[in-house]
């Protein structure tokens, strides 16, 4: 796969590391997708939750408090899936255990069957595919992670698909980069994280020593970082003046 020189690339890397949701996949699409069809097939509304757009806010900000929880290691993975729509419906007042059971469940596995990727993926991809090795690392659970690849037409384009399940960590932790170079055969100085979350992406992979690029499709000019990535991205695309 590795068919150019490195004499011949625009960079110094040798290997491109990608996240998946948000970054590729298009996590907020799909998810709000799900979510409505879910909505309007429960008949939601009339157990006394509120509209769609702010029933489906509420629950993308309870699920981004959970996710948060989970990488601090507050929280299991089985609290995470099993209790959100719990907890989502009880803002509500909605105690109905069987029904937040069976969207659970219809809600792991519908999403990951979408197949709405960000601008620009596939096009970046095909143009990086036959110049590096290319490969994935993402927090998501693996069996979630590769229908999605699968589903989406994603999967071919890399070489490895690391997950944070199956390395031990969750990233930022700098082990699940470390975990993914070993597997990779990789060297950190020569290799770079493409990822849309600061705390994650940015700094997780800085502290492994791993160059990084932030994709900040809404980035702002006066916005502050800790620590700077190499590159910031709005679209996709861009990384072909990178590499």
């Amino acid at each position: 796969m590795d068919s150019l020189k490195s004499s011949d690339r625009k960079s110094r890397y040798e290997h491109i590391f990608f996240d998946l949701d948000h970054t590729l996949w298009d996590f907020e699409t799909n998810s709000r997708e799900t979510l409505s069809e879910l909505y309007h097939e429960h008949k939601l509304e009339s157990l006394g939750a509120p509209a769609p757009d702010e029933f489906i806010s509420s629950y993308e900000k309870l699920n981004a408090d959970l996710w948060h929880q989970y990488r601090n290691g507050e929280i299991d993975r089985l609290t995470l899936r099993n209790t959100r729509f719990v907890k989502l419906f009880a803002q509500w007042e909605i105690e109905n255990q069987v029904l937040c059971d069976t969207i659970n469940e219809q809600y792991l596995s519908i999403s990951p069957l979408k197949t709405h990727l960000i601008p620009n993926a596939i096009e970046i991809l095909e143009y990086l595919k036959d110049r590096y090795p290319i490969h994935i690392i993402t927090n998501g659970f693996r069996e979630v992670q590769y229908t999605k690849l699968h589903r989406s037409g994603l999967m071919d384009f890399f070489e490895h698909i690391i997950t944070s399940e199956e390395a031990g960590f969750l990233k930022p932790d700098k082990r699940v980069f470390e975990a993914a170079l070993m597997r990779t055969n990789s060297l950190n100085h020569n290799s770079i994280y493409i990822g849309d979350h600061y705390e994650t992406d940015v700094i997780g992979s800085r502290n492994a020593g791993i160059d990084s690029v932030h994709f900040s499709p809404e980035e702002v000019a006066n916005i502050e970082r800790e620590i700077e990535p190499n590159f910031i991205i709005r679209d996709l695309i861009e990384l072909k003046e990178i590499f």
